[in-house]
């Protein structure tokens, strides 16, 4: 029998042929978890923790600083998210609320992620934090190969980071040109920080040596960062959001991650006001434009500029609320934008990432992250390695359209769905069309992530569209009255799938990262 290796930093098994204690990789004996994410090697993070006989958090925690380390584009150690947690155990759901919001002193957001993560894995984990982030740690300590993920996001802003010696240092070739995919990225002084989160904690980040190191090298950049700004930086788990949706309920992120209660707004008009399941294939992209201009245009009545609400969310994913907005659907013909109310176009953030983990005991975390802009303000603190984040503003930086989501049932506990989408305001759209064409259209989550996405802005009056559109699906929008415009990928969607739920039979479960990306999903059993 071949030896199974520990996790890194720590001690491999004296001897083959016995089972692995708890913490080892193959100590879970069947199956152990699922994780998905738009980088594979932070995947492989996380199923190591899976096969370790971590918790979903646990892996949710690895994957995250994996990805600070793999993918900083969007999930540096400058930014947050939201997540949305089910406790197998309990039988129940909540939100982490620990978005990156602007500092008191302006320009620079507050980076919540590391104290989010803590969080997390505080309540929810089952391993040791330091076991959560040795891999991280080596990644950044001894290189990775550049994934295919990083590399195509560094080929769109070549500029803006050569602008920064250690971020050109780091990510760009001797040449000056960005790195490749295949190109090593090595990165000692996030190493080092990390080394530091691991042996003193996530406190180390926000009171200790490592905070003033943070504090004096964003000060050097003139960004107004201060201690006392970093030590008031506190995750909130708060109640998510319910929407019902057949016998489950489906748990979407409270704002001010807005695209929460955007996706509900979708689901609700799409199963409660109209049939989303038993709609003709002819109608389906119609059906799928006027749902989505509906809720834009809805979401600028209630948005406020960083995506808190002046409504109720409970109201706004009701049943009533969305009959409302769908009183004037026609089945046969497209409703006129001037007829349904106005919004100002503003920018917005399409960049953020996200990731889904399980475990055996039916434990399950989603999670959206972002820097709120690409690679965050393309400015890192000097001696420390890590990326920050430009504070909310009105040029588009931001988080209010992420938004993840777990379907479970109310009375038993059982996960069926879940899933995190990026892509700005197309994000919650791309989610709705993938979690109703699973549950209500019978297509397995590989089919449902591939088929062509539509989706309408309310402004300007077009119905977008992949390119994989078929010519009956565009020549049935365009008859309706629909004016078309192709884009290349509306959204991006890591989710988990299954249909007799986690508890019952997880052999039936489906996990998919988007094929529009380049990340990875594993299901990890033996």
């Amino acid at each position: 029998m071949q030896c199974v290796a520990a996790l890194a930093v720590y001690a491999a098994l004296g001897a083959c042929g016995s089972q692995p204690p708890p913490g080892i990789i193959g100590s879970v004996e069947g199956f152990a978890g699922v994780a998905v994410a738009d980088e594979p090697s932070a995947v492989l993070a996380a199923r190591d923790v899976l096969a370790a006989g971590g918790s979903a958090a646990d892996a949710a925690v690895a994957l995250y600083f994996s990805l600070a380390v793999a993918m900083p584009s969007t999930a540096a150690l400058g930014g947050g998210g939201i997540c949305i947690i089910h406790d197998g155990e309990k039988k129940t759901t909540e939100a982490l609320d620990f978005l990156p919001r602007a500092a008191p002193e302006g320009k620079i957001a507050l980076p919540a992620a590391v104290r989010g993560m803590a969080a997390l894995q505080a309540r929810y984990g089952k391993l040791r934090w330091e076991q959560d982030l040795a891999a991280a740690e080596s990644m950044a300590r001894f290189g990775i190969p550049t994934s295919r993920a990083l590399a195509s996001e560094l080929a769109t802003v070549v500029a803006n980071l050569a602008a920064d010696s250690e971020m050109a240092r780091i990510f760009f070739r001797p040449d000056g040109t960005p790195l490749k995919e295949g190109d090593p990225l090595r990165q000692e002084l996030l190493a080092g920080t990390l080394t530091q989160l691991r042996v003193r904690g996530a406190g180390e980040f926000y009171n200790g040596t490592l905070a003033h190191a943070l504090v004096d090298g964003a000060q050097s950049l003139g960004a107004p960062l201060t201690i006392e700004a970093l030590r008031s930086v506190k995750p909130e788990f708060k109640p998510a959001i319910e929407v019902p949706l057949g016998d489950q309920t489906l748990y979407v992120a409270p704002p001010p991650a807005a695209g929460g209660v955007v996706l509900g707004e979708l689901v609700a008009m799409l199963t409660e006001a109209a049939d989303f399941g038993d709609t003709q294939p002819a109608e389906l992209p119609h059906l799928i434009a006027e749902a989505t201009k509906r809720a834009y245009i809805d979401r600028a009545s209630w948005m406020q500029p960083f995506g808190e609400t002046s409504a109720d969310p409970a109201e706004l994913v009701g049943e009533d609320h969305a009959r409302k907005l769908m009183e004037s659907y026609d089945p046969k013909q497209a409703t006129p934008v001037a007829t349904l109310g106005t919004m100002a176009r503003e920018p917005e953030n399409p960049w953020a990432t996200g990731f889904v983990t399980a475990d055996q005991d039916g434990n399950v975390v989603a999670c959206n992250v972002t820097m709120n802009n690409l690679f965050g303000a393309a400015r890192m603190a000097p001696g420390t390695g890590i990326l920050l984040a430009p504070a909310p503003n009105e040029r588009g930086a931001g988080y209010r359209s992420l938004g993840p989501a777990i379907l479970a049932s109310a009375h038993n506990g059982r996960v069926y769905f879940a899933g995190a989408a990026s892509g700005g305001e197309t994000g919650p759209s791309a989610l709705a069309q993938v979690l109703l064409r699973v549950v209500l259209r019978d297509q397995s989550l590989v089919d449902a992530e591939a088929a062509a996405r539509f989706h309408h802005n309310g402004d300007p009056d077009l119905v977008f569209h992949e390119r994989n559109a078929t010519e009956a699906e565009l020549s049935s929008l365009t008859q309706r009255g629909h004016a078309l415009e192709p884009l290349e990928i509306i959204g991006r969607v890591g989710a988990l799938w299954c249909p007799k739920s986690l508890q019952s039979d997880p052999k039936t479960c489906q996990a998919a990262a988007d094929p529009r990306g380049f990340g990875l999903a594993v299901v990890q059993s033996e």
